[in-house]
This record gives C-alpha cells, sequence and structure tokens, in this order.
C-alpha cells in the first residue's frame, strides 16, 4: 500500500513521540516504584530528577527553535530520538542513583527536539489538503506511547531494565525513520529565509489568545498526569490500577485523537477544541463523584485520554495557522508555556490537596481547563472547516454567486 505524504510524515512523527515524549518525558512515573525500591530513593530525590528532565525538555525546546530555523526539522528530531535511547539505555544499566538520574534527564530532555519540528515538517513537505490529518497523527504518539510503556511494565513486572532496553530500541528506530522521512529535498520542502524573528512577531493578539489556551490547558492535564492513579489508589483501589488507566487514557486517546485532523477539516477548530477542554475537566468529576470506583476511575482516563489527545492535536494546528510563516519556531514559544502549565498543574493540585483535601483539588485543577475553553481564537486566525472552504473555492472558480 502506497502511503500519501501526509501518512509518512505524520506516522513518521507519530514514533518520534512515542520515543522521546510518553516515553522520555510521561512514563517516568510508572517506574517510580520500581526506582525507589531498587535505589533506595525517597520520593523527594524522584521529585529533583522529574524536576531536572523538565529543565532539560525546556533548554532543548529552545534550542530545537534555532535548529529548525537553520537546518530544518530533521536535525532535531534524530538527535532528540537519539538522546532517547542513550537515555534509556543509560537507565537500564544504571548501577546506582547517580547514573539512574543522567539517564532521566537524558530522557526527558529529548522531548524537546521532536514534537515542535513537525509543525515545519508538515508545512513545508506536506499537501496542504493533507496537513491536519498529518499533525493529528503527530499528536498521537503520545498516547500510543503510553500504551506501549504501560503494557510493556505490566508484562515485565520487576524486570523493568529490559522495559528501558526495549525503549531504547525504539528511540534507535525513530531515529531511522525520521533521517529517512524528514530529507531536506521534496517538492514541498522549501524553507522561509533564515532571519531572527522580533519579540512582536512571538508575542501580539494574535498569539495570546491561543498561548493562553496552551498554559490553561496544560495546567489542568499537568495535575492529572501527576495525580489521577495515586487519586484512585487512595481511594481504595489497588496498585493495578495506575497502568491500566494509563492504557485506557492511551488507546483512547490514539483512537480519536488519530482522528484530530478530521474532525478539524468537518468543524473547524473552535467547537471541538472547546469540546476537548470540558472533557478534560469532566475527567476529574468522575473521580470526585464515584471515588474507589474501578470502572469509573477507568472511564475518567479514557475521557481525560480523548480530550488531551485531540485537544492538543487542535492547538497544534491553531498555533500552526497562528505562525504560518514560521510554524515551528512559533510553536516553540507554545511548547514554553505548555510546560510551564505541567510544573504549575501538580504545584497546584499538592498544594490544595494538602490543605483543602483532594476534593477539592479535584475541582480546583479542573478550572483551568474550563476558562480556557470560553477563549475562542482570534476571527481571522480561526480554521474553519476544510469542507466549506472548498466549497466557496469551487463556487467562485465556476462564477457561482
Amino acid at each position: 500500500m502506497q502511503l500519501t505524504q501526509g501518512a509518512r510524515v505524520g506516522l513518521s512523527g507519530m514514533l518520534a513521540l512515542v520515543a522521546t515524549y510518553a516515553i522520555g518525558r510521561q512514563a517516568f512515573g510508572l517506574f517510580v516504584p520500581r526506582f525507589r525500591d531498587e535505589f533506595d530513593l525517597s520520593l523527594d530525590v524522584l521529585g529533583y530528577y522529574a524536576s531536572a528532565a523538565q529543565a532539560g525538555y525546556l533548554v532543548a525546546t529552545v534550542a530545537t527553535g534555532v535548529l529548525v530555523a537553520r537546518y530544518g526539522p530533521r536535525v532535531p528530531v534524530v538527535a532528540g530520538c537519539v538522546l532517547l535511547a542513550v537515555g534509556a539505555a543509560t537507565m537500564a544499566a544504571a548501577p546506582g542513583p547517580l547514573v539512574l538520574a543522567v539517564g532521566v534527564i537524558a530522557a526527558g530532555t529529548s522531548a524537546g527536539g521532536a514534537w515542535a519540528p513537525y509543525s515545519d515538517a508538515v508545512a513545508y513537505k506536506v499537501p496542504t489538503e493533507q496537513t491536519r490529518r498529518a499533525l493529528a497523527l503527530v499528536n498521537a504518539g503520545s498516547p500510543v506511547g503510553l500504551v506501549v510503556a504501560s503494557v510493556m511494565l505490566l508484562f515485565a513486572g520487576d524486570s523493568w531494565r529490559i522495559v528501558w532496553w526495549g525503549f531504547a530500541l525504539v528511540g534507535l528506530g525513530a531515529a531511522v525513520v525520521a533521517w529517512r522521512v524528514l530529507t531536506p529535498e521534496g517538492e514541498f520542502q522549501e524553507y522561509p529565509e533564515s532571519r531572527r524573528p522580533s519579540i512582536r512577531w512571538f508575542l501580539n493578539p494574535r498569539s495570546l489568545r491561543m498561548l493562553t489556551v496552551a498554559h490553561g490547558i496544560s495546567i489542568t492535564c499537568g495535575a492529572y498526569f501527576a495525580y489521577a492513579p495515586v487519586t484512585a489508589q487512595d481511594a481504595g483501589l489497588d496498585g493495578w490500577i495506575g497502568p491500566v488507566m494509563w492504557v485506557c487514557l492511551g488507546v483512547a486517546g490514539a483512537s480519536v485523537g488519530a482522528f484530530g485532523g478530521s474532525i478539524a477539516n468537518r468543524f473547524g477548530v473552535r467547537q471541538p477544541l472547546a469540546v476537548m477542554l470540558v472533557l478534560i475537566a469532566g475527567a476529574f468529576l468522575l473521580l470526585l463523584l464515584w471515588p474507589g470506583s474501578a470502572p469509573a476511575a477507568l472511564l475518567s482516563a479514557a475521557v481525560f485520554g480523548v480530550g488531551f489527545t485531540t485537544g492538543f492535536a487542535l492547538l497544534v494546528m491553531w498555533s500552526q495557522n497562528v505562525y504560518r510563516d514560521r510554524p515551528a519556531t512559533g510553536f516553540t514559544l507554545a511548547i514554553v508555556f505548555i510546560a510551564a502549565g505541567f510544573i504549575v498543574g501538580p504545584t497546584l493540585f499538592g498544594f490544595v490537596a494538602t490543605r483543602f483535601g483532594i476534593d477539592v483539588a479535584l475541582v480546583v485543577s479542573a478550572v483551568p481547563a474550563l476558562v480556557v475553553a470560553t477563549i475562542p481564537p482570534r476571527p481571522e486566525y480561526r480554521l474553519r472547516p476544510l469542507r466549506s472552504r472548498l466549497q466557496r473555492r469551487s463556487r467562485r472558480l465556476a462564477g457561482v454567486r
């Protein structure tokens, strides 16, 4: 079967995000109990490891914006995938806490090189009518990777090192695929001249709404990723609930999120994005209303997976429309706002839960997503349904008024 250019680029991006974003950045929490037992580490120290990886991710994100503007997307994507492979192998072979920390930081840093460059790869290598579907495929890499990581951990049990050796192979495979697909040549590969954008290009009326939504959705999502499994366990469920919740999150998210481009083509971005933000908030309410219920916890994860994956796919499309001339460079700033939200969210949840209880924390953490759901794109930067645009264009060409 011959794949379209959009499918080739989209699937290579999905694999890159499976490796760097899902495995390198989001799977760490699944292994915290193993790391704690194996290396006799406290949760505080493991938290420092995670924070250092987050700092590496932010640095890599900024560096990626510069590299993409100068060399195109292939260099940072391949470098990120290779760094994930190195970090995963380091963790798998770690004899002690210090080497483990190096591996955790390298794996977490790798995610900064993969996500934003695919905005440029799609913009300059994919025909216009395929761009939304390609972006949705790229974004589906996060939930797909969580499924892979969760299933491997469930089957491996205490043999967590074998899992990380497997992750290293995934990173190398993703690097090879990205190197082959993201070639500089191609009919659609025409990079703009290399010039340094001004601050006003990044921050202006056309971008502030999108950046606000990116930050708000990330606060709520950061809280969920950090505390949803713990909340379910504290309500009386067994330890298996965390990995299985993440499987449900990944399967549901990938199943719907992969069609984010089709959703945008049919309905535009504004209304579907608002619906996804409401679903993200609704996942918290399920945990609040039915504590200790395994079906409610699994449904919560599935609902969150749909909202998270599809919502971020739509956000990428919005960003690409705002920063049309330099999609990856502009989306780099959006990722900074997203990363800041993922720092604020867990801190907010933990602060409120400690002082007012988990129920209040669940409600408070859901609020940012609901608030930004009311912020639409500026009219001139909305992505309208593709079908209606094509119909209007056909009518104009046919002389129909």
